[in-house]
């Protein structure tokens, strides 16, 4: 095992923290970046990172990350997994700020706006954090596993002194949901013109409500097309909300092309398969997608008049991805219903 000493980790440290953050400018707001709507910045902060997303999902954690010894995992958490619009602001707070007053001014501004508090939490040696029971399991579940890139990732790392809250307010078109990470960054100095111990702060804001719908829409002509060319095709306008499986109301169109398909093509046989993305494991995966593609025979059959003996449904989880599940966009390749032709010898 290699051993290194402490000028020798700072010294890896920093050359990791140059490759990760580059020579930007960080005495000013990142170029095109601008304090969210919902929230104002602590004064003295400077914007270092800004990214806006269409649709992203957020994980909200509700209670304490803790790793269970005993069995060797992660036991599971209260949270709430929303998908919407996104908004990821990382300020760097003025040298003279702590996390407790940086955590503090957010809350009173937030709950000024009309927001309400749904969990806060603190960092600290094991027996004493709320957040989690060490090595980074809080930041690394609720962050990192949804996303967060890795040059955001290393400078929240490995520190103690850090704290996190969430909030939610409703609104006309749905509920934005709002969290806050800050730490001391301890071990990246550097990191986003940081001095050693100067607190760095993640605003997450995601307002949730429904996708709005960029598929091609698919004819019953194109189905037939594609299940005579290669058995199968995928569909995208068939819709549920998270963690459902009741198909939603915006499927009628795809669903009306699928019974004049079926209308069309009397002998037609089909395996109507449920799949997923990897959040929630397998298993969960598994009988969700399954619930889902009998959902869809239901409404077939139900609906269009569809005979029950024609439809197969199969869920299959994130068995059969078309993309990677470590991106939002690969995720939502992934989750679609599949109409496959069972062909009889």
């Amino acid at each position: 095992m290699i051993s290194l000493s402490l000028n020798s980790f700072l010294i890896v440290s920093l050359f990791a923290a140059g490759c990760l953050f580059g020579e930007e400018d960080f005495t000013k707001d990142k170029p095109g970046s601008a304090d969210h709507p919902a929230l104002k910045r602590m004064e003295g902060s400077v914007i270092v990172f800004h990214e806006k997303k269409a649709f992203a999902e957020q994980c909200v954690a509700l209670e304490r990350v803790v790793f269970d010894y005993a069995g060797q995992k992660i036991l599971p958490f209260k949270h709430e997994m929303v998908e919407g619009p996104q908004t990821q602001i990382l300020y760097r707070a003025p040298a003279n700020a702590g996390t407790l007053e940086v955590l503090r001014q957010y809350q009173v501004d937030l709950k000024a706006g009309g927001f309400e508090s749904l969990f806060e939490g603190k960092g600290g040696d094991e027996s004493e954090s709320t957040l989690d029971n060490g090595y980074d399991r809080f930041l690394s579940q609720v962050y990192k596993s949804h996303g967060l890139p890795e040059k955001i990732y290393t400078p929240l790392s490995l520190n103690k002194d850090f704290r996190y809250a969430a909030f939610s307010k409703s609104t006309d078109v749905g509920q934005t949901f709002v969290t806050i990470f800050t730490a001391s960054n301890t071990d990246w100095p550097g990191a986003f013109g940081t001095e050693k111990g100067q607190v760095l702060t993640l605003v997450m804001i995601t307002e949730k409500k429904g996708m709005v719908d960029r598929m091609v829409k698919v004819t019953a002509s194109e189905m037939d097309k594609s299940l005579t060319a290669s058995g199968r095709i995928a569909l995208y306008g068939i819709n549920f909300d998270f963690n459902k499986a009741e198909v939603r109301t915006d499927s009628t169109e795809a669903l009306t092309e699928i019974g004049s398909l079926m209308k069309a093509n009397p002998a037609l046989k089909i395996l109507v398969v449920g799949h997923t993305d990897s959040i929630g494991g397998f298993e969960t995966n598994k009988s969700l997608s399954q619930r889902r593609a009998e959902a869809v025979v239901s409404a077939l059959t139900d609906r269009f008049g569809v005979a029950k003996d024609r439809l197969f449904p199969v869920g299959v989880a994130f068995a059969a991805p078309l993309e990677s599940n470590e991106s939002e966009g690969g995720r939502a390749k992934n989750r679609r219903v599949e109409l496959v032709k069972i062909v009889e010898q």
